[in-house]
């Protein structure tokens, strides 16, 4: 992976992170609405380019003939 992704995907989690964070700092308090988009606006974008670099890394693999 080129560093720029993996300081993409850094980003990306922190973020997540971040927001799931303020929940656990403010107890018995309501949730921030800032924190509660973030979190919902984030993980799919995270997961996906997770899961797809992933997936693309191990389809390069096996037409390398490195894999499988």
């Amino acid at each position: 992976m080129k560093w720029f992704k993996r300081y993409a995907i850094g980003c990306l989690i922190w973020l997540i992170l971040g927001g799931i964070s303020d929940g656990y700092r403010r107890p018995g308090e309501d949730t921030r609405w800032g924190a509660i988009v973030i979190v919902a606006g984030f993980w799919p974008i995270v997961t996906a380019v997770i899961v797809g670099s992933s997936v693309g890394e191990v389809a390069h693999k096996i037409n390398e003939g490195k894999l499988g």
